[in-house]
């Protein structure tokens, strides 16, 4: 197993990657290729222990700038780091590709070199939501704002494999974002998907959700356009944040907050774990002829050996077999010789 980890990717500079690398690399046991300027990686290696650790290092002079437009920097910059990863995948001497740099760079690079697999329409973005129950898979979350039904039947297909195959539901419950749980209810999109998710083989649908059905655990995969399931990620991530600050203020703001806030340390502690997106490291671009993980830009090492640790999974449940398997079983009714996604004016998943 090898992974290719874009390390000039992310906020917090490459010393950050390369710190999740050598964390991931130590408690999974996986060989994962450096991507980036030599002299930055070796410096920033040499910072840790490494002994045992199979970290080989590939030099790659270019950086694709989370300013750059996103196609134009893929092609214009055939040694970046990113374009190099990806291609490793391309190649086979790779099975998975992270990074948390430009996400819609990261979406180019995996449709252009990657490629996408025989039979998907358009890749989609998945992340795991916390929910009261564990987690619910939501997809798109921004690779695609324009949709078509049969593109929803395939987020279905691929976001159910997801959580059986990476996730470990058994029998995932498979929802439609809507405003409304009844039959009938929401878009024109939504409508004319629900026929065809009824009658799709091999997932569980249970027909539409609201936001309240995912937040309380009873939906596993939730499956809309781009464009609304970037704001429902969004809304949702900034709710919780909001009230997290709420919190802290209150119990910060008196003698009596403070001693209630230290007897409930603990159960604080938990709270703030169980709502953690850091422990899944990012979003899983779907639908790929290889495992790709595009972290969040803000991500801390933690966070950088958690996507190492999602792509490991996705190599590990033959994730692109399993899609590939899921896709064979219904009728496509779309050219595969679309041009894909705008990914220059695609939604940017919450950082």
């Amino acid at each position: 197993m090898n992974i290719a980890l874009d390390v000039m990717g992310g906020d917090y500079g490459p010393g950050v990657a390369v710190e999740g690398a050598v964390l991931a690399a130590r408690k999974f046991g996986a060989r994962i290729t450096l991507i980036g300027r030599q002299e930055i990686i070796e410096s920033s290696l040499a910072q840790h222990d490494t002994t045992g650790l199979d970290l080989p290092i590939v030099p790659a002079p270019d950086v694709v700038e989370m300013a750059d437009k996103p196609t134009a920097a893929i092609r214009a910059k055939p040694n970046s780091s990113m374009v190099i990863a990806s291609k490793l995948v391309s190649s086979g001497e790779a099975q998975a590709f992270v990074t948390a740099g430009n996400t819609g760079a990261a979406m180019a690079a995996g449709i252009l070199n990657i490629g996408r697999i025989k039979g998907i329409l358009r890749p989609a973005l998945l992340t795991p939501f916390p929910t009261r129950k564990g987690a619910c898979v939501v997809l798109d979350v921004g690779a695609n704002v324009d949709v078509r039904p049969e593109h929803l039947q395939q987020f279905a297909i691929m976001g159910a494999i997801f959580s059986r195959h990476v996730m470990s539901v058994p029998d995932p419950k498979v929802c439609l974002l809507s405003n409304g749980e009844e039959p009938g209810k929401g878009n024109q999109l939504v409508i004319a998907a629900y026929p065809l998710l009824q009658n799709t083989p091999g997932i569980n649908f249970q027909g539409n959700a609201e936001s309240e059905a995912v937040v309380s655990g009873d939906v596993d995969v939730l499956v809309s356009d781009g464009f609304s399931g970037n704001i429902f990620l969004k809304t949702a991530e900034a709710a919780g944040a909001g009230l997290q600050a709420i919190m802290f203020e209150e119990l910060t703001g008196s003698l009596m907050g403070k001693l209630g806030a230290l007897l409930a340390k603990g159960a604080l502690r938990r709270v703030r774990s169980r709502i953690d997106d850091s422990e899944y490291g990012g979003a899983a671009l779907l639908g790929l002829a290889g495992v790709e993980i595009v972290a969040h830009g803000k991500s801390t090492a933690n966070a950088i050996q958690s996507a190492l640790r999602f792509a490991k999974l996705g190599i590990e449940s033959n994730l692109v077999d399993e899609i590939k398997a899921g896709i064979d079983r219904i009728e496509i009714t779309e050219t595969l010789h679309q041009a894909p996604a705008d990914i220059d004016t695609a939604a940017q998943p919450a950082k």
